[in-house]
């Protein structure tokens, strides 16, 4: 029997643990592994050679975030079972899976009319068949269709753990300081208000940092 505790040393958080044995058979599956295969920035290893990264790796950044971001909300008192826990972890972890080769750059090239997004639903689908419907809590976060909306802001939001991983590594690997960000201190700062995934104000500077991050790291080239 495979050992499946596993602990994954990432370049820009350190040790990262494979949280129990069903993400553990989740990150197995073929569709999860073919990540590996697919950059996260599509051609732009051709300007920055240090932009090797792949989107498996993404993934894995983005489901530690979400554990982080998990365990900060319940030590504010706000309910979230294993069974949630868990699915969050999991939609994060399966967020990318419908991403064409060279990621963003061949989106609608391969497939016309159709988002990566969609997609990956598709094929969360089929894994959710495949392993008798254990994927179905994953599955509702990931269409905002769960009764906490708040979990699925934790993974597509103006202020999510997706975002919030990619800034951080692409900075890392290509080499720029621009999309570094204190994603520590902003999920310290996560709470739920009304349902809705909010930041206490004594994070605001954190958050502004995030934004100002996130338009330089879009900002065109002007060379």
């Amino acid at each position: 029997m495979a050992n499946k505790r596993k602990i994954i040393n990432d370049p820009v958080f350190g040790f990262i643990s494979i949280p129990n044995e069903f993400i553990y058979d989740v990150l197995q599956h073929p569709y999860v592994q073919r990540l590996n295969r697919i950059r996260q920035l599509g051609l732009s290893y051709v300007v920055y050679p240090g932009a090797q990264h792949s989107r498996f790796l993404h993934s894995i950044g983005a489901m530690h975030l979400m554990s982080d971001a998990i365990a900060s909300l319940r030590q504010k008192g706000i309910e979230i079972s294993q069974a949630e826990a868990d699915g969050a972890m999991v939609a994060i972890l399966l967020h990318d899976l419908g991403h064409a080769p060279f990621s963003h750059v061949m989106e609608h090239t391969l497939i016309e009319g159709i988002t990566h997004e969609e997609v990956s639903l598709l094929m969360m689908e089929a894994i959710n068949r495949e392993m008798n419907g254990a994927l179905d809590t994953a599955i509702a976060i990931f269409r905002n269709k769960y009764p906490k909306h708040f979990l699925h802001q934790l993974i597509s939001s103006q202020f999510d753990m997706d975002r919030m991983d990619y800034l951080c590594r692409d900075s890392f690997f290509t080499g720029v300081t621009e999309g570094s960000v204190a994603s520590a201190r902003l999920i310290k700062m996560l709470n739920v208000v009304d349902d809705h995934l909010v930041i206490e104000a004594k994070g605001i500077y954190s958050v502004e940092k995030f934004l100002i991050a996130r338009r330089l790291m879009y900002q065109p080239s002007t060379k």
